[in-house]
């Protein structure tokens, strides 16, 4: 039963949202509620043809399932094919991701940020829109973005619903983030390389995201002075603690995220700009949540306390927000 339970491991980060594993198993095999109600509980075993037939559709391990060991970890990715690329597709597949944590009894997200995230930019639609066009236009090189410039008024394929929706299921979810000195900082170089190349509108167009960038910051900063996350704009109406910041002495090397419910644990690792790899391998993924709880150890609590500490943390990021604006409005002081 050992190669059963793994593959059942492995298939429940995968269920849709609105499905239990048991529905899963009924629909795909073709059985009865009882038959599969009892291979869901491990009651009755899977036939060989029933493991190929999921391993098939879900594109599960099989190394994994049948229990090849050794120093190999098997991840997925988003598969991004410049000429079938959309964003609002880009965005689903963060959203299936949220679904499913939130379907489960208990989330928790644990993240090691290099710089701010897609979540936090959920806060300023503006930003991040344009750091999809940033990845769609300087990365991917998507033919149908060559002449496009951006613009306050800009939005793609993105909907502000969407957008909405996204930012509900974040803060909703408890998190535990680490940043380092810098995080923030690329986002402005990559408003203020943008400019230079020519690919806005106009230096009132990069001066509104500079201002959205400082938005942002006090945003972040009133967050962790509470321990709560909330929409900019919007009343507070998450539970307390529900946000806990930490600053990190030196530099944060990747962005690692870790999300945990009550069934599995399942991480990202950033790649490729904005895409991601993701494995629910759990020995490599405890083992990188052993780590991350190491780290913390190493880094100061800035959410609820440390007031000394926020305060630089934000004051340094704002001067450089103030020096981004400067350069663009002409004076050179980068």
């Amino acid at each position: 039963m050992d190669i059963q339970n793994r593959l059942l491991e492995q298939l429940k980060a995968k269920l849709p949202p609105d499905t239990s594993l048991g529905k899963l198993l009924m629909d795909d095999l073709e059985l009865s509620r009882d038959s599969a109600y009892r291979r869901a509980r491990g009651e009755t075993a899977l036939k060989p043809e029933e493991i190929n037939l999921l391993c098939r559709k879900y594109d599960l391990s099989i190394d994994k399932i049948i229990g090849v060991s050794g120093k190999s970890v098997t991840f997925q990715y988003n598969p991004i094919q410049r000429s079938e690329f959309s964003f609002e597709a880009y965005l689903n597949g963060i959203m299936d991701g949220f679904k499913r944590m939130v379907a489960q009894r208990t989330q928790e997200l644990y993240m090691s940020n290099l710089d701010l995230i897609i979540f936090q930019l959920l806060n300023s639609p503006a930003l991040l829109r344009f750091k999809l066009l940033y990845f769609g236009k300087c990365y991917l090189k998507l033919g149908q973005l060559d002449h496009v410039k951006f613009h306050k008024g800009w939005k793609g394929d993105i909907s502000d619903e969407q957008l909405q929706q996204m930012a509900n299921f974040y803060i909703r979810v408890k998190s535990t983030e680490v940043i380092g000195y810098d995080a923030g900082k690329g986002l402005i170089r990559e408003i203020v390389s943008f400019y230079e190349l020519g690919y806005f509108e106009s230096a009132e167009d990069a001066l509104f995201l500079i201002d959205e960038v400082a938005a942002l910051v006090e945003h972040i900063k009133k967050q962790a002075e509470i321990g709560r996350k909330f929409i900019k704009g919007q009343p507070v109406i998450t539970e307390a603690d529900n946000f806990h910041l930490y600053l990190h002495q030196t530099y944060i090397q990747d962005n690692t995220i870790i999300s945990e419910t009550n069934a599995y644990r399942m991480l990202y690792i950033t790649h490729n700009m904005l895409n991601y790899l993701f494995t629910i391998d759990q020995d490599y993924v405890n083992k990188s949540f052993a780590v991350f709880q190491s780290m913390l150890k190493s880094c100061v609590k800035i959410s609820e306390e440390n007031q000394r500490q926020r305060n630089a943390y934000f004051d340094s990021l704002n001067l450089f927000i103030d020096r981004a604006r400067i350069r663009i409005q002409g004076t050179d002081l980068f």
